[in-house]
């Protein structure tokens, strides 16, 4: 990875701060942020009208043809 000598020198004086090399704290931090990504990418947020016809969507009996396809034999299989 290119960085200008600026950026350099912040993340070098980051990971003197933290005791660590500037390898040695890049990587705990690239790990914490995909970590984070890749959690954020698992939330599904809904807005109160969008959760309301969501939750009654759950409530409701399951369509026959959703049934049908769920008893079905997989072609897989």
């Amino acid at each position: 990875m290119r960085l200008t000598p600026t950026q350099k020198q912040r993340l070098d004086q980051a990971a003197e701060l933290k005791g660590l090399s500037t390898s040695q704290w890049a990587l705990t931090h690239l790990l914490d942020a995909a970590e984070r990504d890749i959690h954020e990418s698992r939330i599904i947020r809904l807005d109160d009208e969008n959760w309301d016809a969501f939750i009654r969507a759950l409530d409701e009996p399951m369509p026959r043809q959703m049934k049908e396809l769920l008893e079905s034999e997989p072609i897989w299989a």
